[in-house]
């Protein structure tokens, strides 16, 4: 598995205006099998009663090719572990897999 650091993180779209210097930025390709999770910060920031961060990157290091579904559910599954059932934050999750040839 590789993870993608996306670079500087931005507040919600919407919010304020994308700065006009702003350019995109090539992160490499989602190769056929391949899946892309994208999440906002309450998946990376939600804490457990010691305070400690749930470790994202950790754990989808350690999945298995799932579908996108079971991806996300799992994901959720372990952040309400992690958290004793308790999300402080809005987490949103988005699983997207290359199921090209």
């Amino acid at each position: 598995m590789r993870v993608l650091d996306g670079g500087e993180a931005w507040p919600p779209l919407g919010v304020l205006p994308v700065p006009p210097a702003a350019q995109p930025r090539e992160l490499g390709q989602l190769r056929p099998g391949e899946a892309l999770l994208l999440h906002t910060d309450g998946a990376e920031d939600a804490r457990d009663r010691h305070g400690r961060f749930f470790p994202l990157a950790a754990f989808l290091a350690a999945q298995q090719t799932l579908t996108p579904a079971r991806l996300v559910a799992g994901v959720h599954a372990a952040l309400l572990r992690h958290t004793g059932g308790r999300l402080a934050d809005d987490v949103a999750l988005l699983a997207l897999r290359n199921d090209r040839p």
